[in-house]
């Protein structure tokens, strides 16, 4: 079962389910990819702005973080047999994931 707080997820894309996981590189190789940061990558996804490319790149090391092996071709691949509608919600699921993502703080650990 994915634990959230480790940025683990699965996504359920054109039929098919991944496990994937948000990690730090990850989000670095994200941003890298899309010229932005994060927030500024869910503004761009928002209004419709966000390119297939980044989609792509966006999508490519959460689902190889999950222990998949993909490659970018192979992600253009899912994301054309998927459709760019369900592509983007997907990455919309990503995104929210890795504003949320990170151990619990010992502060919460205490009050248990």
């Amino acid at each position: 079962m994915p634990n959230p707080k480790r940025g683990e997820m699965t996504l359920n894309l054109g039929g098919k389910t991944y496990n994937c996981k948000v990690t730090m590189d990850g989000l670095a190789r994200i941003e890298q990819a899309c010229g932005c940061g994060i927030v500024k990558i869910l503004t761009k996804l928002t209004d419709g702005d966000l390119t297939t490319t980044e989609i792509c790149s966006i999508l490519l090391p959460v689902i190889k973080s999950g222990g998949n092996d993909v490659s970018i071709k192979d992600i253009q691949a899912i994301v054309w047999g998927a459709g760019l509608a369900d592509s983007m919600r997907v990455v919309g699921e990503v995104l929210a994931m890795s504003l949320g993502t990170g151990e619990e703080s010992g502060k919460d650990q205490e009050a248990a």
